[in-house]
């Protein structure tokens, strides 16, 4: 399963905290991929993330809290906040 479709299921403590495991797995995945295939620095992560630091990733959480509609706090929205930090810039 990816990262969207378990977002979509995101409707508890359980499930987000699985989010949580599953995408934190999926940075280990491309730091692996990054160590083996050598990329270039201009070429974009292996798995989409474009925010590799700690202080980009909660960065583009802030941005992408400011910019968007969430207001009702939900575990499905704190997990959208989270993998808003992959890509969001």
């Amino acid at each position: 399963m990816d990262l969207d479709e378990l977002l979509q299921k995101v409707n508890s403590k359980e499930s987000f905290l699985q989010f949580v495991n599953i995408l934190r797995e999926d940075k280990k995945d491309e730091n692996l991929k990054e160590i083996e295939n050598s990329p270039s620095l201009y070429n974009a992560d292996l798995n989409g993330w474009e925010n590799s630091t700690i202080i980009d990733f909660l960065e583009s959480i802030e941005r992408y809290g400011k910019d968007s509609e969430i207001n009702n706090p939900s575990w499905k929205n704190f997990a959208l906040l989270l993998y808003s930090g992959k890509f969001y810039e």
